[in-house]
């Protein structure tokens, strides 16, 4: 074996302590600068929390190829019914679940009514409750209920009830920020809920309620959720999606969403008081947006009172205007807008993929349901006051 002998001087040993000194000191400022620039971009990230989930439209074009709409109203006559309900549309037939009698009747193409396929009791075609929260069907036909105890029925193509999923509510997500909760949220109610099942999974619409975490909290509208999905077998939880769009003012009037998911996965999400639509993939990471400001449109928001909240509420409701619903048919996209004073119009927005192709006026109420070769279909609209349901066809 061979041993070397290296000979340093003093001054080069004090030389190479000197330079490691200064490795060992860049290499320590370099760690800290790189630790500094994740705290900083991690504070960013908490404090922009819209960063990701909205955008500028790209591609934005209008081509109105379509100025009015020919419009058949169908007539459906309905025994004993509440007149308040939810619409569904699968295969050839149309549905209307009464939201106080939890009764579902079924109509052929042309609006004749059939049959009430589930009704309310404890046998295989019923459900038992009276009272109804959402519905909706999902493209295998089945058809899911939502009560006003967040439990969730769903029935096969058969009306048969396979599944429920009791109290879903109380199962929580109890860890993280209090905005990724789902303690201080609460499900959406009547025409604000939407009820969507895809790929195993239902979604609704939420908002927070709880004291800590509602809308006259200015944090709130930088970090709340807006989606909540729940796995549709067993009601277990999801992390909650998406975010209010900052379009939303503090304590402004119309803070609702409306969402559509697509066969692929894609969700479509507008607002009431935005003009976009908003593309997400199957995991909720912004696509693209598009969309056009809608007529004449009343948007002199104001700014909600708190002691006087709803009657505030109510009033600007009935004066401007905003969105007011979301549909998918194919490569279709149809949004319904009110104009509010002085023109009080309720019209259509009608997009093929970003281009928007349409823009008329239509009945109060009006919604576009799904399509039925060669129509396609609003969803019920209900007159009480006048004892009378309307339903309309129109061709593209």
């Amino acid at each position: 074996m061979v041993h070397f002998v290296i000979r340093v001087s003093p001054g080069d040993l004090l030389t190479v302590l000197k330079e490691t000194v200064i490795v060992l000191l860049v290499a320590k400022i370099k760690s800290l600068i790189i630790f500094l620039v994740f705290l900083f971009c991690g504070c960013t990230e908490r404090k922009d929390s819209f960063s990701g989930f909205f955008c500028k439209p790209e591609n934005n074009y209008i081509d109105l190829t379509v100025d009015s709409l020919e419009l058949e109203c169908l007539c459906p006559v309905i025994p004993g019914f509440s007149y308040v309900g939810y619409s569904g549309i699968s295969e050839n037939n149309l549905y209307f679940a009464d939201a106080l009698f939890a009764n579902l009747y079924q109509f052929d193409k042309d609006g004749n009514y059939l049959n009430s396929v589930i009704r309310y009791g404890n046998g295989p075609h019923e459900i038992p409750v009276n009272r109804l929260q959402a519905y909706c069907v999902s493209s295998e036909g089945h058809h899911y209920f939502l009560d006003s105890s967040t439990n969730i029925y769903e029935f096969d193509q058969g009306f048969n009830l396979v599944n429920s999923i009791l109290y879903y509510w109380n199962k929580k997500i109890i860890k993280g920020d209090i905005s990724e909760r789902t303690e201080p949220y609460s499900t959406a109610w009547g025409d604000n809920v939407n009820l969507t099942v895809h790929n195993g999974l239902f979604y609704t619409n939420i908002y927070g309620e709880s004291d800590e975490f509602n809308i006259t909290i200015p944090e709130y509208y930088k970090t709340a959720r807006i989606i909540e999905p729940r796995d549709a077998k067993t009601g277990e939880p999801f992390p909650l999606l998406g975010r209010i769009t900052p379009t939303v003012e503090y304590m402004k009037p119309f803070q609702k969403d409306f969402f559509r998911i697509t066969d692929s996965g894609d969700f479509y999400v507008a607002y009431e008081a935005d003009d976009l639509i908003y593309v997400y993939n199957s995991g909720y990471k912004l696509k693209y947006s598009f969309g056009q400001p809608g007529k004449n449109m009343n948007r002199n928001y104001k700014t909600l009172n708190v002691e006087n909240f709803y009657n505030d509420l109510i009033v600007e409701q009935e004066i401007r205007g905003r969105y007011t619903s979301l549909s998918l048919v194919g490569d279709l996209v149809f949004r319904t807008y009110l104009t509010g004073s002085p023109d009080f119009q309720n019209r259509l927005q009608i997009y093929n993929k970003t281009t928007m192709i349409g823009d008329v006026q239509v009945p109060s109420s009006f919604k576009v349901l799904g399509y039925i070769e060669p129509y396609f279909y609003s969803e019920f609209i209900c007159d009480e006051d006048k004892e009378a349901i309307e339903i309309y066809r129109f061709k593209l």
